[in-house]
């Protein structure tokens, strides 16, 4: 488990760069980390020691190769022949606005969003951590979530992981939930974020606009805290434009949400 656990540390997302660059990058990263995974989920699966691989969730670029979204895998062991080197790419097929993702607690697997497409894409990285394996494409989030879209991230639980979304399907707004599936990528439940028309029995509702971000959560305190954005009608948009409308620029959250987290309640 430890050395499947010490390959799978270092991510990039959301990257538009050609490989020659983005593999500089990442040693330029690697060279100045000195802290640990401070932002990291307090179930994921500790690590110690020398990363080997970092993965690169990159966006598909029109006209550059099969101009799809990639897992990009590149080596960074000091000793390896291939050291600061594209090793491995495997393709989504498709553009889906590669955006955030994670890994599973047990580290097993890295789960990687498509913030557009509302798809998204689960690896294996532990069978072969050189080479991750597209296992399984969770392609009807929308519909199996109620209606929850525009998933931001994954945040690793005991046994399964958080998806915090920033969207929905029926308005495209920023009414959006929190959703958990297991770490075999079936689906759990749905968790509405309040507005002032659905509380929730959240205090200070008066405030409380449905929007969302990320999340994070402190075990010892049982709290989980989210924050908010925007919906997919704003972050969809060219931001010059965006800017210039005044009403769009009115549609974006200004709350965060403390929750019980083992109730999930408010």
């Amino acid at each position: 488990m430890k050395t499947a656990i010490t390959r799978s540390r270092a991510l990039f997302f959301g990257t538009r760069v050609d490989l020659s660059t983005l593999a500089l990058a990442c040693l330029a990263f690697l060279a100045g980390a000195r802290a640990d995974e401070t932002c990291s989920s307090p179930y994921l699966a500790r690590i110690e020691g020398q990363e080997e691989f970092v993965y690169v969730w990159t966006l598909g670029v029109e006209g550059m190769g099969d101009g799809s979204d990639k897992l990009v895998v590149v080596d960074v062991k000091p000793a390896s022949k291939s050291y600061g080197k594209v090793i491995h790419s495997q393709s989504v097929g498709g553009r889906h606005e590669a955006h955030h993702g994670g890994f599973t607690d047990d580290r097993r697997q890295l789960w990687l969003a498509g913030l557009e497409s509302s798809r998204i894409f689960i690896f294996d990285v532990y069978s072969q951590p050189a080479k991750p394996r597209l296992v399984k494409t969770i392609e009807n989030f929308e519909k199996t979530t109620g209606g929850a879209a525009g998933p931001h991230g994954v945040y690793a639980l005991p046994g399964r992981v958080l998806v915090p979304c920033l969207s929905n399907s029926r308005d495209k707004g920023g009414r959006t939930a929190l959703v958990e599936y297991s770490n075999d990528g079936d689906y759990i439940a749905t968790h509405w974020l309040p507005t002032k028309d659905e509380p929730r029995g959240a205090a200070g509702a008066e405030f409380a606009d449905g929007y969302g971000y990320d999340a994070r959560v402190l075990p010892r305190k049982n709290v989980m805290l989210t924050s908010s954005f925007a919906g997919w009608k704003n972050y969809t948009r060219e931001f010059g434009e965006l800017v210039k409308d005044p009403e769009a620029m009115k549609q974006f959250g200004s709350t965060m949400v403390l929750w019980n987290f083992h109730t999930r309640h408010l």
